[in-house]
């Protein structure tokens, strides 16, 4: 999520629950393949399997595509990335393991090979070539560049200008193939970027950098492609219909046919699966949902959790809410395990209560573990009400006629908590929360908002409850999220701030661990937000299908289309 960009960070907060990864026990419908209960985070190897080349699969997607430009603030939408997936060259990709890493299928290398000024090389294989027969060159990372780069296209509209407007040049040598990318300053997650291109001799016969990328790509339905499949037709509002890539330079693909159905009613998708018209779904699971799809025969279904996490936040822009003490009562007041149960863990029995802001359980950098839990031993979210009282009493507040009132002898207003308009989840929470707060004399008003993105960056609440996606490499997301620079809580610190710049600007995994886990003890300490749990998500398949699985990344599910294929039995 971004600050900036309200876009996003609404984006994430409704789409995240579909950008997740394999952690959780896998299961199946009467029938069905079981793939077992011991798949987890870090093994890129689940429903591994030999394909045989032909046939047709269709992929449910509950939106409609409005912007085919997917690196445009308004493009920048989890299904459109599935239906575009296989269309655009990857130099980076994030893979099911939470990890950021070179496209072996497009580049030989992507390393860095100076540290002052930091300069990055790229080397793209000679037969990789666009489906027109024009070779993928440093151009095309150069124009790809430059609309992301608001000094270079001050009226393009990126869905993010992180790193793309911290590099200094981009040059080309050995006829285009390898690239020579050099930064003005250090900067850690370079591997965030370039996880899409765009073709920059296309984007050439179509006006300046912002007609190309503004109007252009994000209006036009693509004839082209770098990936393993071409699309063929596009009904709106029904199918986007794509066949092989007759150019294509990596293995596969080996469907004759991909399919992108687009059925904005997830009970539409049941039944689809059910009368195998679609072959794969992940819809933001519900009960009901997990049960339908279990009870379909030869169907797969695995139910995950990743690099998404729920989560409460406070405005501490509210002079009434400024106090640590109330904001830590409030924190220590709310049962997280309680919620769970009650919630998510109808359907994703197990989950336990986060610990970590800005990195998942299991989740490594650089192959260092990252995660620590720097929350359970403050007490936050144990839903320990006398803790909390206490709290509040040796502050000097006064716990009484089912009222508080301040040190000052001034009540404690009504709170206003804010959750998302059709999210039950949601709901649920508040409503919980709701009930645990009023043990402390506080009453919360509970309002549904049908604008999350702008509910969250005017500040408009008091408590709220939504989703975050974090990065790989969640240097980028700490900042935009935690740093000073627009905070949506209201909350500012210059140590935080120092602290994510230098993780920013260093190369070493361990230094940025550390940096990142002393904020977030400091988010802790100071009672800001409340990592409650990581997003669980759901994904169905046909049985017969191979080497579909979930990716806990922003690329989702369709990361791997070349690979996919019904299993062979040799």
């Amino acid at each position: 999520m971004s600050n900036r960009n309200p876009h996003r960070r609404l984006r994430a907060a409704t789409a995240a629950l579909t950008l997740l990864t394999v952690l959780a026990a896998c299961t199946s419908g009467a029938g069905g393949e079981d793939v077992g209960s011991g798949v987890k985070a870090g093994q890129l190897d689940a429903n591994q399997a030999k394909v045989a080349d032909g046939g047709t699969l269709a992929y449910s997607i509950d939106v409609d595509v409005k912007n085919w430009n997917i690196l445009h603030a308004t493009g920048d939408v989890f299904g459109y990335r599935q239906i575009l997936n296989p269309v655009l060259p990857h130099a980076m990709i994030s893979l099911p393991d939470f990890t950021m890493a070179k496209n072996d299928t497009l580049l030989t290398e992507a390393k860095v090979i100076k540290d002052s000024p930091q300069t990055v090389e790229y080397r793209i294989r000679p037969e990789a070539t666009w489906s027109d027969g024009t070779p993928i060159t440093a151009d095309d990372f150069k124009y790809t560049w430059q609309v992301q780069d608001p000094q270079q296209c001050p009226t393009c509209e990126p869905a993010t200008q992180a790193g793309y407007d911290q590099v200094a040049s981009i040059t080309g040598s050995d006829n285009g193939k390898t690239v020579t990318v050099e930064f003005k300053n250090t900067y850690q997650p370079w591997r965030l970027m370039f996880p899409h291109l765009l073709p920059a001799h296309i984007a050439a016969q179509h006006g300046d950098l912002a007609t190309s990328f503004n109007e252009y790509f994000s209006t036009t339905v693509p004839t082209w492609s770098g990936g393993p499949y071409l699309i063929e037709q596009y009904v709106p509002n029904q199918s986007v219909t794509m066949k092989k890539n007759p150019k294509w330079y990596g293995d596969g693909p080996h469907l004759d046919q991909l399919v992108f159905r687009i059925l904005t009613d997830e009970r539409q998708a049941v039944t689809a699966m059910a009368n195998n018209e679609i072959q794969v779904v992940a819809p933001r699971p519900t009960l009901d949902l997990v049960q339908q799809l279990k009870g379909i025969n030869n169907v797969t279904t695995a139910l995950a959790s990743g690099l998404v996490y729920e989560h409460l936040d406070i405005n501490t822009a509210n002079p009434a809410l400024a106090d640590v003490a109330l904001r830590r009562a409030i924190f220590t007041a709310v049962d997280r395990q309680a919620i769970i149960d009650k919630t998510i863990g109808q359907f994703a029995a197990g989950t336990k209560p986060l610990g970590n802001r800005n990195f998942m359980p299991g989740q490594k950098l650089d192959g260092v573990n990252a995660y620590a839990d720097n929350v359970t031993s403050t007490g936050l979210g144990d839903g320990n009400i006398e803790a909390a009282k206490k709290i509040l009493t040796d502050a000097g507040y006064v716990i009484g006629d089912g009222r508080l009132t301040d040190p000052k002898g001034k009540p404690v207003p009504p709170l206003r908590m804010r959750y998302s308009k059709g999210n039950q989840v949601r709901l649920d929470t508040s409503v919980l929360v709701q009930n645990q707060l009023k043990q402390l004399g506080i009453t919360l008003q509970l309002q549904e908002t049908d604008s999350l993105g702008t509910t969250v960056n005017t500040g408009d609440f008091d408590l709220i409850v939504f989703g975050t996606n974090l990065d790989v490499i969640p240097t980028a997301t700490a900042q935009s999220v935690f740093g000073s620079k627009g905070t949506h809580t209201g909350y500012r610190d210059q140590e935080i701030d120092g602290w994510l710049s230098d993780a920013a600007r260093t190369l070493d995994p361990q230094q940025v661990i550390d940096l990142l886990n002393k904020a977030d003890t400091r988010i802790s300490e100071q009672a800001v937000t409340l990592p409650i749990y990581q997003t669980p998500t759901l994904i169905a398949y046909r049985s017969d299908l191979g080497n579909v699985r979930v990716n806990p990344t922003r690329f989702g599910t369709s990361y791997n289309t070349q690979e996919w294929g019904i299993k062979s039995d040799g």
